[in-house]
């Protein structure tokens, strides 16, 4: 690892990285994460994103942790809406996403900053370790084009930094000038889901890279805040922003080919399932496809790696 670097030496001053945590209604998973964040030297970097919680969370880290700062917004906004306010009211060089539910390990932080000194890396994720699902790594992102829609999944018992189809928002660390240019997390998949997919993607398509550093780990208790609603509502968002992923994002005309080929038959094979929440996603996005493409469109004028590149580079599945 390199402890000399310049990105090193940059994040050693104070609030260099920033941490923000967007939250809602979790009071007891705020609690533990900041004592955590604390512990390992970060406690003075902290914002708070509360995403109109009704748990007394902001009271709560405004009484308990003074030294944190809280952004109290008076709507629910979803993951994007909350974790880019928190990147706006920042300064540091380098902007730490932490999910509420994740747990910081002591010397976390260095493995990740040392590889900014490669000016083309945009984020880098760490290991993120899910006890609950027998110590799975949820860190190392790959994609899956199968039958003309895009699929993503994590691979594991990956040893060495390599390039990443896209960073989790659950836990990574993100270079601000970039997350500037490219305005954040788009609020088009509002409330949650593939807003972090869809952000590493469009670095991507600029030739800026998103890494997977296995030296740094988090543990991640997985989805403690979704597992709290409907599961109809959850996983048809899901399917939704899956759509609107390839809508504004896939220009390679033999892909796209595919996925109108393909498309009617993937939906009548999810009808046969009874895949309710597939076919409402579908449904839903599919009155937003014309803004979808306008993104796209104006997009792609920024685009320097093609869809292929950015496949193979990330050692991702046609």
């Amino acid at each position: 690892m390199n402890r000399t670097g310049k990105a090193v030496e940059l994040a050693m001053g104070e609030c260099a990285v920033d941490v923000v945590i967007p939250s809602y209604n979790g009071r007891m998973l705020l609690e533990r994460l900041i004592a955590n964040l604390d512990e390992v030297g970060l406690g003075s970097c902290i914002t708070v994103v509360d995403d109109a919680s009704t748990d007394g969370s902001v009271e709560f880290v405004r009484s308990r942790f003074p030294e944190v700062r809280v952004i109290a917004r008076s709507e629910n906004g979803g993951f994007s809406a909350a974790v880019n306010d928190g990147i706006r009211s920042t300064q540091g060089e380098f902007v730490l996403v932490l999910n509420n539910d994740v747990e910081v390990t002591r010397g976390f932080l260095e493995p990740l900053v040392s590889l900014f000194d490669d000016e083309s890396v945009f984020a880098v994720s760490p290991s993120i370790m899910v006890p609950a699902l027998g110590n799975l790594d949820d860190g190392a992102k790959r994609a899956v084009w199968h039958h003309g829609i895009l699929y993503v999944d994590h691979v594991q018992g990956i040893d060495k930094v390599k390039p990443v189809f896209f960073v989790s928002g659950c836990a990574s660390l993100y270079r601000r000038s970039m997350l500037e240019v490219l305005s954040g997390f788009s609020d088009s998949f509002a409330p949650f889901y593939w807003e972090d997919v869809d952000l590493s993607y469009r670095a991507w398509k600029r030739g800026w890279k998103s890494l997977y550093q296995p030296a740094s780990e988090v543990l991640h208790a997985h989805s403690v805040t979704l597992s709290k609603m409907p599961r109809l509502w959850v996983d048809t968002i899901k399917a939704r922003n899956q759509f609107l992923f390839i809508w504004r994002n896939i220009e390679d005309p033999d892909l796209i080919r595919q996925h109108r080929r393909w498309l009617l038959l993937v939906l009548a094979k999810r009808l046969v399932l009874g895949d309710r929440a597939f076919l409402r996603g579908w449904s839903e996005a599919k009155r937003r496809r014309g803004e979808a493409l306008k993104f796209r469109a104006q997009d792609s004028q920024n685009r320097v790696l093609s869809d292929r590149e950015i496949f193979a580079m990330t050692e991702s599945v046609f």
